[in-house]
């Protein structure tokens, strides 16, 4: 069973291409119907350059435009993207690229069309401070917990794999909410996750981050992934929506402090604790994005699936 799975995400390099080629050659022939055309995406509560284009109004204004409006529907994990993408509910949505090759595996008719951010100190390993741990060798035996099948969980694996700890620390699947009630209680050692619940964990030291990881070679990405049908019937409407979000990678190279403003005041937070919750997490310029999807990030993707196939 482990085999018959193993390949069929290790065919999935070839979906990822043949979906971002399609979407680079896209152009703007088709037209909006007569009808107003709803565009649904699905959004994480995070500040990302979704949160930044709909607090800024950018993405209506330019739905508004075409003939488009926009409806935002909120999940709380990717998990629950995957299900209305299943469902034919949202036509984009946003979710940690390991979550991306689940719908992949499963057969979701969907394409990665976007990558929303690489991710950075916005996730890390982090161990209770009196523990005095050290180097990664004093994990051994230590209880450390992660969502899994997220993007932090691909880089717990990735970490213990290359300090040859697989296997020598216990692991526990938890939620970002059930971490920081663990941690309160003092049932688990450690945690990698992300923020905002990365902040709640106190006395906290880091061992190590997900941009560390990235420069190692085991790069992790949030994502956006459309559904066939919407990509093939109304391909104006996903540019125009990539075009904004690119705009929102320009500006934060410009302006990153609107950004933090915006996906701060969008969720409630102040501009540094959006700033803290971004960490150095990295929004590829929309002119290298091209590029940076069709060969790092591809070889990247690639790299998780064979891992999600083990």
């Amino acid at each position: 069973m482990k085999t018959q799975r193993r390949l069929k995400l290790g065919g999935l390099l070839g979906v990822v291409v043949l979906g971002l080629i399609g979407l680079l050659v896209m152009t703007g022939a088709s037209r909006p119907t007569q009808s107003t055309t709803t565009i649904r995406i699905g959004i994480l509560r995070v500040p990302n350059d979704v949160t930044a284009a709909r607090q800024r109004g950018d993405l209506q204004r330019a739905a508004r435009q075409r003939g488009y409006r926009i409806k935002y529907y909120t999940f709380d994990s990717g998990v629950d993207a995957n299900k209305a993408l299943l469902a034919n509910s949202v036509d984009l949505a946003t979710m940690g690229d390991t979550n991306a090759v689940v719908a992949m595996a499963a057969k979701i008719p969907v394409n990665l069309v976007w990558v929303n951010d690489v991710v950075g100190s916005n996730e890390q390993l982090v161990v209770r401070r009196q523990l005095g741990i050290q180097r990664p060798q004093d994990l051994v035996g230590k209880t450390i917990a992660t969502p899994f099948a997220s993007t932090s969980h691909y880089s717990l694996m990735m970490y213990l794999k290359a300090h040859h700890l697989l296997g020598k620390v216990h692991l526990m699947d938890m939620q970002t909410t059930e971490i920081v009630a663990a941690w309160r209680r003092g049932d688990i050692d450690g945690a990698y996750t992300w923020e905002p619940s990365l902040s709640d964990l106190t006395h906290a030291q880091t061992l190590t981050d997900s941009q560390a990881l990235a420069n190692a070679g085991y790069l992790t990405a949030n994502v956006t992934l459309a559904t066939t049908q919407f990509q093939r019937q109304h391909p104006q409407a996903l540019r125009m929506v990539l075009d904004v979000l690119g705009q929102m990678h320009d500006l934060k190279q410009t302006h990153p402090g609107e950004i933090n403003r915006t996906t701060g005041k969008f969720l409630d937070l102040t501009a540094q604790q959006a700033q803290t919750q971004i960490g150095t997490s990295r929004w590829v310029r929309a002119d290298d994005m091209p590029r940076f999807m069709t060969n790092q990030f591809t070889r990247q993707f690639n790299t998780a699936c064979q891992f999600m196939g083990q």
